[in-house]
């Protein structure tokens, strides 16, 4: 447990030097740059048979770079001290809003319901083990599905209960994703906000400027595909990082099928099934990477 704690002191540790050098002249700056990447090997670091950990510092050291990469484009100066709130905090800083601490009860209250879908969700993945063949993995992935969606609720309902706690509104980052008309409508409004606008400020953007719209779209989605598959290949290996990465590449073409049909036009609850039908066939990509991990809590509890 110890030699775990010491791996996320290092991810830690790397982001607020990298923070503190993350201004001034180009030698700070490329420092800042080399001292976050340094971290990105420390997953591979942890015994193999903790892949949530692998998968969790991971994400952590990704996280912590793409805040130092939305610092050294940041236009402004920053204090020391903002600059590493911001690198280490769980939401971007230059966007929150102040107010009176107190429990947002509407956060609290997702956070009540969907906590025991995951349970629900990971008891379906687990009770799946007692089927075969295709209805094996119909269960399987339909509760597999069930289980991260609602985790997600729970985390990020979590973390507003807590900002609102300490007086801060993080919002938006999720929006009610189960209730999108449009593939694009999930991504671009809906879902996980937070990775979104780094995506559209650091990726889209500055190529959609240059008159290639479409392909800071395109751009956007392998960025995408390539950040999961790099979070998930210390704990679960190319094979299924790999296919947590096509899962993006994928909506690819779901987005340029629905500009083409018009989606956006149909009435709601048509425009609603094509979304969730498409998100949900292909969730396994998604999905069975993330099970993987969950796999070894299951052989955990015997």
């Amino acid at each position: 447990m110890l030699l775990l704690v010491l791996y996320v002191g290092l991810v830690y540790a790397a982001a607020l030097i990298a923070a503190l050098l993350a201004d001034g002249p180009v030698w700070r700056r490329t420092a800042a740059v080399l001292v976050v990447g340094s971290a990105l090997p420390v997953p591979f670091l942890a015994p193999a048979d903790f892949p949530a950990f692998r998968a969790f510092v991971a994400l952590g050291s990704l996280w912590f770079l793409a805040r130092i990469v939305e610092l050294l484009r940041q236009p402004r100066h920053l204090p020391a001290a903002r600059r590493a709130w911001h690198v280490v905090g769980l939401v971007d800083t230059r966007f929150v809003r102040h107010m009176a601490p107190g429990l947002d009860r509407p956060a609290l209250i997702r956070l009540l319901l969907c906590a025991p879908l995951v349970v629900a969700g990971g008891a379906g993945v687990y009770f799946s083990q007692l089927l075969s063949g295709a209805p094996r993995l119909a269960v399987r992935w339909s509760a597999g599905a069930l289980f991260t969606y609602t985790a997600v609720e729970v985390v990020v309902s979590a973390v507003i209960v807590l900002y609102g706690l300490l007086g801060v509104d993080p919002r938006p980052l999720h929006d009610d994703p189960i209730r999108s008309k449009t593939i694009m409508e999930f991504w671009s409004r809906r879902w996980n906000r937070a990775v979104h606008r780094f995506l559209k400020q650091n990726i889209f953007a500055p190529v959609a400027r240059r008159g290639y719209t479409e392909l800071g779209m395109a751009l956007t989605f392998v960025v995408s595909g390539f950040i999961h598959f790099a979070f998930m290949l210390p704990a679960v290996g190319p094979g299924w990082a790999t296919m947590m990465g096509a899962f993006f590449l994928l909506q690819l073409p779901f987005l340029w099928a629905e500009r083409a049909l018009g989606v956006a036009r149909w009435r709601a609850p048509l425009a609603r099934a094509w979304t969730l039908t498409l998100l949900f066939v292909s969730s396994p990509l998604f999905v069975e990477p993330v099970l993987q991990i969950v796999d070894t809590w299951s052989a955990a509890l015997g």
